[in-house]
């Protein structure tokens, strides 16, 4: 046998020994790497669980543009509003966990609708896989004119002076405003009455007549009214002044020691979604905060974008069903 024939036998054995190798290795990355390389290879919907025209609807709408532009595929927004967000997640967590069907909410929302409503919702945290949490932001407290209050002090006095009386306005049970309020309830030892809508975009004109007079309003809600001098401006929520507004002070500089409370918000898919698909819908989520068309949608909406990976985004879940679990305890904060 010659030299050039030993080395072509050599080599046929290579092919014999390395395709069925190569065969397995294609199985084992399986139809689930497949799926997701080739996602979104139809239209995606995306719930919103509150009305349209709140500041939920709108940033799901800023993300749903990048990732139809990104992909070539219609991603629908749908408004599902009720029980406190609980009833359109839900439909997201009874959906067939593909990547398919998406649902934005308050981050705070999200982790606790469930555990305060566990009869409305039907299904737990546990239930659904986080993409990523994208966005935050302060909030303004916020009362109407003819309430005749220019500070978070005259606020306090007017709400003991009342009795319990006093109203405030949120996007549902368990919404951000809602716990918002109830936060400062409990840090200013005060009682206000509760009024509940399906979305904040409902809450304006009781809001603005002073029929429902307080809010604890998203920058998307507050800063047109409050420069039309539709309401007044009292402070802000988060730990710090906010940007654009630093002659507001904070609540706990006004007078609430230890009040904190800013709104973030998150991408959810239902749980069990393939981990491919998850990277997919992050990797997705990241470039879209990239993209300087959906940052300046969601600075004018006065939120700060937030990036992290869907692992990071369950922690930051869990972190706030762990701060929050006890402050309702405290509350006695009940839906059902």
């Amino acid at each position: 046998m010659n030299t050039k024939t030993h080395r072509l036998q050599t080599k046929v054995r290579r092919i014999r020994v390395l395709a069925p190798i190569a065969l397995a290795a294609a199985t084992l990355v399986g139809p689930a790497v497949v799926q997701a390389q080739e996602f979104p290879s139809k239209p995606v919907r995306v719930i919103v669980p509150y009305s349209a025209g709140g500041p939920t609807d709108l940033m799901a709408r800023a993300v749903a543009r990048y990732m139809a532009s990104a992909t070539g595929q219609p991603v629908t927004v749908e408004n599902r509003g009720g029980a406190g967000g609980t009833i359109g997640t839900a439909l997201v967590a009874r959906s067939a966990p593909d990547g398919y069907t998406l649902v934005v909410n308050g981050t705070l929302g999200h982790a606790l609708g469930p555990m305060l409503r566990p009869k409305t919702a039907g299904y737990s945290v546990s239930d659904m896989s986080a993409v990523g949490v994208f966005s935050r932001s302060s909030n303004f407290l916020v009362v109407a004119n003819s309430l005749n209050v220019k500070s978070v002090a005259d606020l306090i006095a007017r709400a003991k002076a009342d009795g319990g009386k006093l109203t405030f306005s949120s996007a549902g049970p368990a919404s951000n405003p809602h716990l918002g309020a109830e936060l400062f309830k409990s840090l200013a030892k005060i009682d206000m009455e509760h009024v509940a809508y399906k979305g904040v975009s409902d809450t304006v004109a009781d809001l603005v007549s002073g029929r429902v007079p307080v809010a604890f309003a998203s920058p998307t809600l507050a800063v047109p009214l409050i420069k039309d001098n539709r309401v007044v401006a009292l402070a802000t929520t988060g730990e710090k002044r906010m940007k654009g507004w630093e002659k507001l002070p904070t609540i706990a500089e006004a007078g609430v020691p230890g009040f904190v409370f800013e709104s973030t918000y998150i991408l959810v898919a239902p749980g069990k979604t393939p981990a491919p698909v998850m990277q997919r819908l992050n990797a997705l989520l990241q470039q879209a905060l990239s993209d300087p068309e959906t940052v300046a949608s969601l600075d004018k909406l006065g939120l700060e974008v937030m990036k992290n990976s869907a692992a990071q985004a369950d922690r930051l879940v869990q972190e706030e069903l762990d701060r929050w679990g006890s402050i309702i305890k405290r509350l006695n904060l009940s839906l059902e």
